[in-house]
């Protein structure tokens, strides 16, 4: 029973003497004395500003360059957007997309994507379709739906072309009781 308290009380010391104690920083650590930089004085050129002839709006969305290879749509975890296909590998924005568990490329497999690298999980839904961008709702909002049919030469969906539904004629501020807010005022006073 001795040796085994020898033990433990060894091993205690060799923690207590392992550990390091940390020094807070102090304000007094900084040196104030050195004078902040100083901002370029130079004069420089007024920017110019685009504008656009008056009654001319700019395009809620502009139409996708998609003169080269083949396009389709992506879900991958409830985001959809368009993409380049090519023989190896799929593009959206520019740029290669990869998997996101280990950076494999993507490979589309009976309209699933899968990753090719080293995890081979499912990554999400494909589309040869383009209209599958408003199937799955790529665009949420009813105008910038119409718009982007319009401009990408996109089938709305039936609930697209009825007219808007709108909000009934009622608020919650109808029911504030204004002259109980008056009583309250005056007795204030």
């Amino acid at each position: 029973m001795l040796k085994v308290q020898l033990i433990g009380v060894y091993l205690l010391a060799q923690v207590q003497s392992s550990m390091r104690r940390t020094v807070q920083t102090r304000l007094s650590d900084f040196d104030d004395t050195e004078e902040p930089d100083k901002p370029d004085t130079k004069p420089r050129a007024p920017e110019v500003l685009k504008t656009r002839p008056q009654g001319e709006k700019e395009p809620l969305w502009s139409k996708m360059d998609r003169a080269s290879g083949k396009w389709g749509v992506c879900n991958l975890d409830d985001t959809v957007f368009f993409v380049g296909v090519t023989e190896e590998c799929l593009h959206a924005h520019g740029s290669e997309i990869f998997c996101k568990w280990c950076g494999g490329t993507l490979q589309i497999r009976d309209e699933k994507i899968f990753c090719v690298g080293d995890c081979k999980r499912y990554q999400g839904e494909f589309s040869a379709d383009l209209n599958a961008y408003l199937w799955w709702e790529g665009v949420k909002s009813y105008t910038l739906r119409r718009e982007v049919a319009e401009t990408e030469g996109l089938e709305l969906e039936q609930r697209d072309l009825e007219p808007a539904s709108y909000a009934p004629n009622w608020s919650v501020l109808h029911e504030y009781d204004e002259s109980r807010e008056s009583e309250d005022d005056s007795e204030s006073l």
